[in-house]
């Protein structure tokens, strides 16, 4: 019913996209990251470059003028989202460096332009190789907000087939899109930062397809900056969530049962997350995609695990009457039922 992270990645790499106007200059100056906000995880280096994987890893910034772009490298295909002004777009970032013109023919005035990464890692890294360009000003970058959350998962996080009109479809990066997810729809409703920690087929214990593990598992790549990078590794003090919410599991349970390796290492990964933000609460996710004897399971042994500051939440599962995403993923029904259920619960217990 899953598809494993081998098989999304050989379909990824096949699958043609269209991308947004680019032209071939590209811009020497390099990335300096100022004036701008930086939202998710991004590894800067010397070079002027801020590369990231992670799917929802967004730019934001102020300009004055009537548009701007940007220089993007890209080692494949990405699909991001460009919102300007509350209006919303797609841009298909190709593999190598070009400049992407992100807005055209606005009227004259500040504007507010925010790029955002919907495309899950795999190993796709993308990299800002120059600051914004406008034909005015960049102005002072808007505030963050106060509220913060960190959301760790599988495809249900990643936005796995979102957009697709049934479970007949596979995988396509057209019908995956994080900022359609319960994690980033509660964050926006809630005037809230997001990081999102998420890959398609992971598990805690085994990812999708394994018998015994063989991938890195979340607990590995929970800690890079980039996420198939093994030597990049995230410095936790530069972004210290309110709440975390972690939904792992599906993977685990691909055959319908697991050992109690699963809970194990599910009790090492929320012990390495209440290290790095001690007292922040944790929510348990159960999985909306596991039915019946393994969805029951799953929620018992997570139940097994509460304790101060860690909680189970089951934001529901997917009713057949709702319909799916590809590959029996949520889609937008679901996503969004389970979004309006953790803005309920983070509201009620965080007084937001």
């Amino acid at each position: 019913m899953f598809k494993s992270a081998l098989l999304i990645l050989i379909l990824y790499a096949v699958t043609g996209c269209a991308h947004h106007s680019s032209n071939s200059s590209v811009s020497a100056d390099g990335f300096s990251g100022e004036n701008v906000r930086m939202i998710g995880r991004f590894e800067q280096n010397k070079h002027g470059e801020a590369a990231f994987t992670w799917p929802g890893s967004a730019l934001e910034f102020r300009f004055e003028g009537t548009e701007a772009g940007i220089t993007i490298a890209s080692n494949g295909k990405t699909r991001f989202e460009v919102d300007v002004d509350g209006v919303v777009s797609d841009l298909w970032v190709k593999e190598g460096e070009a400049f992407y013109t992100l807005a055209s023919g606005l009227k004259p005035g500040v504007h507010l332009l925010r790029l955002t990464r919907l495309t899950e890692s795999f190993s796709v890294v993308t990299r800002f190789t120059s600051d914004p360009h406008t034909d005015g000003k960049l102005l002072l970058p808007p505030a963050a907000p106060s509220r913060r959350l960190l959301a760790v998962g599988d495809s249900i996080t990643a936005g796995y087939g979102v957009e697709g009109e049934s479970q007949a479809c596979p995988y396509a990066p057209e019908t995956s899109n994080q900022q359609l997810t319960y994690a980033a729809l509660a964050a926006d409703a809630l005037n809230a930062d997001l990081h999102t920690i998420a890959w398609s087929g992971i598990g805690a214990w085994r990812s999708y397809g394994e018998e015994k593990p063989v991938n890195p598992t979340i607990l590995e790549r929970y800690k890079r900056t980039l996420a198939d990078d093994p030597d990049s590794r995230w410095d936790v003090a530069r972004y210290q969530p309110d709440a975390i919410t972690i939904a792992i599991g599906t993977n685990d349970y691909w055959q319908g049962s697991v050992t109690d390796e699963y809970q194990l290492r599910m009790i090492s990964l929320i012990d390495h997350i209440q290290r790095d933000y001690p007292g922040k609460p944790i929510y348990l996710i159960v999985s909306p995609m596991l039915t019946g004897a393994a969805r029951d399971d799953q929620k018992a042994r997570l139940t097994a695990l509460e304790e101060t500051n860690v909680h189970v939440l089951d934001l529901g599962k997917i009713e057949q009457v709702d319909g799916y995403g590809c590959d029996y993923h949520p889609n937008t029904t679901t996503q969004q039922r389970s979004a309006q259920a953790l803005i309920n619960r983070l509201r009620a217990d965080l007084g937001w």
